[in-house]
């Protein structure tokens, strides 16, 4: 069995993998919330993976921390250290770092002088999408984050970021999506937009060549090497990694530990339906690959603060998050 761990709002990502609309076999799948498993002294014996982690306040972090450590020493197969994952604003420094990432991050509140310019600006810990169109000087900068105050919204929590995108083709935009689990890298699909911030996409702007270039990409499993590489300095090892590529070179915007993964609905454009089946059955095998064997249940040491989490309900009115 494989246990996803995921905050109180935002089970639904994995639900078709429990709820056997994955479309693929896969092994026994539960998806339980931090909320209700801190609670418990004594677990099923499965595979945990930590998810959802950038949305976690620093005292949760602390509590679930302490949670991954007690699965650990209790001898079950735990993903995602959250003691050690790098989120969206640690990760975008790290990927500038090693020289992968043209571009900067910063945070809002720190008096940020970015070295290029447009930037955006964008919230450290959610996923919707960015809260400005591109700002194209410091005076533009300086305004919007002024604007953000006076609008009640305070800067901390709030990133600046370098814009660094190339379009895929005359007037289109797009993004990659490649999912982990583990020592298993996989390409999953192409999103296009004829905006440069590309979330969803337009399913209806994928033509022949677009598609055609998916399936080559998923089969071959293309950027799986950069990818590792992105996923290993993040310390992530379940998640989807978003990336572009820029003067033909990957480059990599997050990784969310909490991916959607919907239901299977086999697509009506013919070559896409194929790459839908590589795709599927090669996460399938992955899944396969950290799968846990065994049965019953097993007691969890009482590390570190873990019973003080339990006393005061750490977790238990956690608020709604975006």
């Amino acid at each position: 069995m494989i246990r996803f761990l995921t905050t109180s709002d935002h089970s639904y990502t994995l639900q078709s993998l429990a709820d056997a609309t994955f479309g693929f076999p896969i092994p026994e799948v539960e998806v339980l919330t931090y909320e209700r498993i801190i609670q418990q002294t004594e677990v099923a014996k499965a595979t945990y993976v930590f998810t959802d982690l950038e949305r976690l306040t620093p005292a949760e972090t602390r509590a679930v921390s302490c949670l991954y450590q007690a699965l650990r020493q209790a001898g079950l197969r735990v993903l995602n250290d959250p003691a050690r994952v790098k989120l969206r604003l640690e990760f975008l420094r790290e990927m500038h770092r090693h020289g992968i990432n043209p571009f900067r991050a910063y945070r809002a509140d720190d008096n940020p002088q970015p070295d290029r310019f447009p930037v955006f600006l964008r919230s450290e810990n959610d996923h919707l999408k960015s809260g400005s169109a591109l700002i194209l000087d410091r005076r533009e900068l300086e305004a919007a984050l002024a604007k953000l105050q006076s609008d009640g919204v305070p800067l901390r929590g709030m990133l600046v970021i370098e814009f660094c995108s190339s379009p895929y083709a005359e007037g289109i935009w797009h993004k990659w999506g490649t999912l982990r689990a583990a020592s298993t890298l996989s390409l999953d699909h192409i999103a296009v937009d004829d905006n440069w911030l590309v979330k969803t996409g337009q399913w209806e702007m994928l033509a022949e060549s677009i598609v055609a270039d998916e399936y080559d990409a998923v089969l071959s499993n293309r950027f799986a090497d950069a990818s590792r590489r992105a996923f290993d300095i993040a310390c992530i090892e379940f998640g989807r990694a978003d990336h572009g590529l820029h003067e033909g070179k990957p480059i990599f915007y997050e990784i969310n530990t909490n991916p959607f993964v919907g239901p299977y609905v086999r697509d009506s454009k013919l070559l896409r339906a194929e790459t839908q089946i590589l795709a599927r059955t090669r996460f399938a095998a992955a899944l396969e690959q950290i799968d846990c064997p065994d049965h019953g249940a097993i007691e969890l040491p009482p590390v570190g603060d873990l019973e003080t989490y339990r006393r005061t309900g750490l977790g238990s009115a956690i608020t709604r998050r975006p």
